[in-house]
């Protein structure tokens, strides 16, 4: 049962982020591009609009006990950081690099190969250290994982009702753009809040006690075959594959199906990107699926602290870039 749950889990998400193209690179981009392009970004908004009161409903009820992820805030801002630097130099998240491999895009599977080098090198290789160092001193509430309930209590309801409200009014204000074959913001938005929601329930059904996630599944599936480790709960690594045979079929379905190759730069910008991606992630205990779409609706101050970091951590490397584009273009005016 927890196999069918998984893949069921896996396919649905694989799916949605197909036809909405929901690359966060592409969602935090968007608002420094010129002009910005906000449709993610509201669609983003929606889900956790629609997700934080669900998931919020589910925990109260006893629906779910979810594992909450730790507030280590040194290494949710370095790891958060780099992995936002990593989405520039590979133009894609992670969770990207998997459904784009779905439909068609071959050069994501060498960003997924340095992803899980990155993963690897940071859970069992040289960077190790640094990982558990960072992590060591987790801020805790009465012995549990930081929230912004527990941390702020009766003030972070306020602090959230205040939020909802002025997001809300935002998004019904917003505008609704065509984007040819893929869905709009509207559609992905609430698309994305339920299913992330329903997984809830999948997850619980199948035995785990978390949706979705890439970090420390590759060198967890390492340590696995080696025997150092009991297998765990296949649910997050099933999850993962089958979210890109889920964007296949999405893809196949709306015709937006390309299978592809990349110039030797992007090869190169693949490769290089995912391994910041996957070093960052493994400082910070999660990715873009793991901190920005699940743990941000458990309302974790760890995951809300990576994303901020991801954020920034974009926001930089677009700035540096632009810097460096703009001084070579001076040299060569110059010569």
């Amino acid at each position: 049962m927890t196999l069918v749950l998984a893949i069921i889990a896996g396919l649905g998400i694989g799916a949605i982020f197909e036809r909405g193209d929901f690359c966060f690179h592409s969602t935090w981009r968007g608002l420094i591009r010129r002009p910005r392009q906000m449709d993610l970004f509201r669609a983003y908004l929606l889900a956790l609009l629609i997700g934080i009161p669900l998931v919020q409903g589910m925990i109260l009820l006893g629906w779910i006990e979810p594992w909450i992820p730790p507030f280590a805030w040194q290494a949710n801002v370095l790891g958060g950081l780099l992995f936002g630097v990593g989405m520039v130099v590979a133009s894609s998240c992670v969770t990207g690099l998997f459904y784009k491999s779905g439909h068609g895009m071959l050069g994501a599977l060498i960003g997924l190969a340095a992803w899980a080098l990155g993963d690897v090198i940071t859970y069992l290789g040289p960077l190790a250290p640094i990982r558990e160092s960072l992590n060591a001193s987790p801020i805790t509430v009465g012995g549990e994982s930081a929230t912004a309930l527990n941390m702020l209590g009766p003030v972070g309801v306020v602090l959230l009702l205040g939020l909802a409200l002025v997001t809300a009014v935002y998004l019904i204000r917003a505008p609704r753009q065509n984007r040819g074959k893929l869905w709009n913001w509207l559609v992905l938005g609430v698309a994305t809040g339920l299913f992330m929601s329903l997984a809830w329930l999948l997850a619980r059904a199948g035995g785990s006690n978390y949706t979705y996630g890439t970090s420390g599944v590759p060198s967890g599936l390492i340590q696995a075959l080696l025997g150092q480790r009991s297998g765990g709960s296949i649910w997050i690594p099933v999850t993962l594959v089958f979210l890109i045979p889920g964007a296949t079929l999405a893809s196949r379905y709306a015709g937006t199906f390309w299978l592809r190759g990349e110039t030797a730069r992007r090869y190169a910008e693949l490769a290089g990107g995912g391994l910041l991606m996957g070093i960052g992630a493994g400082i910070a205990g999660g990715c873009n699926l793991g901190h920005s779409l699940v743990g941000v609706p458990l309302l974790s101050l760890g995951s809300i602290t990576t994303t901020l970091a991801m954020i920034a951590g974009v926001f930089l490397a677009v700035v540096v870039r632009r810097l460096l584009t703009t001084y070579k273009g001076q040299l060569v005016t110059e010569g």
